[in-house]
């Protein structure tokens, strides 16, 4: 082959991207990674109107083209005008989440909706999807082999913002799995722990309070911190049942933990005797919580339908991904869900290029009902309630029955024949 027929096919293979009505800090970053990460692709014109970007696809090609919401004025026709140009995917940049709780009539999979505050690294991998959304690179992700009989789980269960009821799921999955007879503990590494009040712990119980003290002493060893944390561990006793719990020390403590610190507490909490390790913290990036996240073989992502809790959720997914924990479990459970809300489950796990594992119904007042007595949900078992928290348990521990999660037996087989 001839170095100009080389060079004429080396120009053929490349993508060519346009925009329409985005602002400079959009353009600069998607230009950034591209030349970084993804050399074969083309950052070309900018245009500031829908019209101006017809005209120019009527003259050259280009493959993929972002044009903000606000410059259509007619979608139906603009897509479709747009369509019977070279573009091969079109998409529209939205900078208000609520556009996808009225989300337009689009020519899918030519036309996609995205966030304008969405990873470059995931808008990159959405507009090189060409065919359908179902090719979407998603940042859950579950390894089957993780569930081998005998692999210990260290399981973090995490919210970018809070007020998610996050700590309650981190506490009645790890009731959930106690009831199963699985060796669990509880860890609080939130700032302001209150895993031990919601548990109605007493007051004596102090928790890392020590162990983290003589993180501090230079000459410090391995087998005196595993038993200052053995030490602070409080047996919770219920249904016959044993959960135990490593309560969160005082505020001032709890924000000492730095990434070394919180490497060798968790490192120690890990060569314990227990099936699973469930971890609670706060909402915030600290480097306490950075080294959780890296430590973790699961990863629990809380969120809810509201805007600014997927807004969170989105700016700590890059951050995970940098952690380069290929084998990690990751799982998106939605809280609080109520349908009149009018936010629809398939719409989150676009924007947030993550599926849904299980969605928890939104019943804060009977939760709070309960807590407020002193009274576990797990020592319910009749509460419809539980069945989510079971399916939420099922995601680290396969041992649930279809009944205990609410599936329900098919009643007919075949063509309508009832099953004997």
């Amino acid at each position: 082959m001839s170095t100009e027929s080389a060079s004429k096919e080396q120009v053929q293979e490349r993508i060519r991207v346009v925009t329409c009505g985005m602002d400079q800090t959009f353009l600069s970053q998607l230009r950034h990674f591209t030349d970084k990460s993804l050399n074969f692709i083309d950052i070309g014109s900018s245009f500031s109107t829908i019209k101006d970007l017809k005209e120019h696809l009527g003259r050259e090609t280009a493959e993929i083209a972002f044009v903000h919401i606000s410059e259509f004025t007619d979608l139906e026709e603009e897509q479709k005008a747009l369509s019977e140009t070279s573009l091969a995917k079109l998409l529209i940049v939205t900078d208000k989440l609520e556009s996808f709780k009225a989300a337009p009539e689009l020519m899918e999979p030519f036309t996609e909706l995205v966030y304008e505050r969405t990873p470059v690294r995931i808008l990159t991998e959405r507009m090189l999807t060409f065919e359908s959304k179902k090719n979407l690179r998603l940042y859950t992700q579950v390894h089957p082999e993780s569930h081998k009989k005998g692999q210990k789980k260290t399981v973090l269960v995490y919210s970018a913002k809070g007020g998610v009821g996050k700590t309650t799921v981190a506490i009645n999955l790890a009731l959930q799995l106690a009831k199963k007879e699985k060796k669990v503990l509880l860890v609080d590494f939130a700032t302001f722990g209150n895993a031990a009040v919601s548990l109605n712990l007493p007051r004596r119980v102090r928790g890392m309070s020590e162990a983290i003290g003589i993180l501090d002493q230079p000459a410090r060893e391995d087998a005196e911190l595993e038993r200052y944390l053995s030490e602070a561990i409080y047996p919770l006793q219920f249904q016959g049942k044993k959960l135990d719990v490593l309560a969160a020390a005082s505020p001032m403590k709890m924000t000492s933990l730095n990434l070394e610190k919180t490497d060798a507490l968790l490192a120690a909490i890990q060569r314990l005797d227990y099936d699973t390790v469930i971890l609670d913290t706060s909402s915030d990036l600290s480097e306490k919580n950075i080294s959780l996240m890296s430590g973790a073989t699961d990863l629990l992502f809380v969120s809810t339908t509201d805007i600014a809790a997927s807004s969170s959720l989105l700016s700590t997914i890059e951050l995970v991904d940098t952690l380069n924990r290929p084998l990690q479990n990751r799982h998106l459970v939605i809280n609080h869900y109520n349908d009149s809300l009018g936010f629809p489950i398939a719409e989150l796990e676009s924007i947030l290029s993550m599926d849904v594992s299980v969605v928890i119904p939104d019943k804060y007042e009977q939760i709070q009902g309960y807590t407020n007595r002193g009274v576990l949900l797990a020592e319910k078992p009749g509460l419809k309630l539980n069945r989510f928290y079971r399916q939420t348990a099922n995601l680290i521990e396969p041992v649930f029955t279809d009944k205990e999660l609410g599936k329900r037996k098919r009643l007919f087989s075949g063509k309508g024949r009832r099953r004997k």
